[in-house]
């Protein structure tokens, strides 16, 4: 069954503040379920004024406003959650992963990790040892692959052996929208990626990939058992794409089309002109 999803269009601000509210409400939400929160960032640029959102806080009042939850929590979390009015995020208790990325060094332009790190990442509170980013350079994408899906294994504690190995939970996955469906670096035409059923990252061929450098990305299994997946893009023709994904029109193996999360929980923001 399709999951249901809830799309929410609008100026960049409007959309933007609405978004990082939803990130903000389930960041806190696993925090006090389970002590931390585990968020999963999206490549490209479209993220870029989400991030510097995400970094700054979002004021009570749009809390309020759209009616999403955020839990009370007990002294010292309380003075954390809401400082100057605005809403912030449990930063000391969230975990970065990267959904993708292109096989670069950190400090090159074409990085997912470096706009995350000049945007997002120097906010206070985060930990570098809960930073966690693909590992794209001084291995073939192959063996960055294998390593990463370790790193997540082991982080998450989600490892077993064989057959048996288990497919962790992320709290949240942030994904984006190209102008020809893909999502993270999953890409029409590369029916190998799409129809992964076992792997939870993989190394996506030059060819396949837009910028002509090989990729690894998180493969749909793992995405799809996300407990929240939210895409964030902009622009008229993404989003006459999504509507296309929205109303059931879209072709079957367009990529993001195939994002369906378990948990049913799937939030599209699409900022128009």
């Amino acid at each position: 069954m399709k999951t249901p999803a809830s799309f929410f269009a609008g100026s960049e601000p409007e959309v933007t503040g609405h978004a990082a509210a939803i990130i903000i409400s389930c960041a806190w939400q696993a925090v006090a379920s389970r002590g931390r929160f585990t968020f999963v960032l999206s490549g490209g640029r479209s993220p870029r004024p989400l991030y510097r959102k995400l970094a700054a806080g979002v004021e009570a009042e749009l809390i309020r406003r759209h009616g999403i939850p955020v839990p009370s929590c007990h002294e010292p979390e309380r003075a954390k959650t809401v400082q100057d009015g605005l809403f912030r995020m449990p930063w000391d208790k969230t975990l970065f992963f990267w959904g993708d990325e292109r096989c670069v060094p950190p400090d090159h332009p074409d990085s997912n990790y470096l706009l995350a790190k000049e945007t997002l990442l120097d906010a206070p509170g985060i930990a570098p040892d809960h930073i966690f980013r693909m590992p794209c350079n001084g291995a073939t994408p192959e063996v960055a692959a294998k390593t990463y899906e370790e790193t997540i294994r082991t982080v998450t504690d989600c490892q077993g052996s064989g057959s048996f190995r288990k497919t962790p939970v992320f709290d949240l996955i942030l994904l984006g929208l190209g102008d020809d469906g893909h999502t993270a670096s999953l890409f029409p035409g590369d029916p190998e990626t799409l129809n992964e059923a076992r792997r939870l990252v993989v190394a996506v061929k030059a060819q396949h990939a837009k910028s002509g450098v090989p990729r690894l990305t998180m493969t749909l299994p793992l995405i799809n058992n996300a407990e929240t997946v939210l895409f964030f893009t902009a622009g008229e023709k993404r989003a006459a794409l999504a509507e296309t994904i929205k109303t059931g029109k879209a072709p079957s193996a367009l990529p993001a089309g195939m994002v369906n999360p378990l948990s049913r929980r799937l939030f599209w923001f699409i900022s128009t002109p």
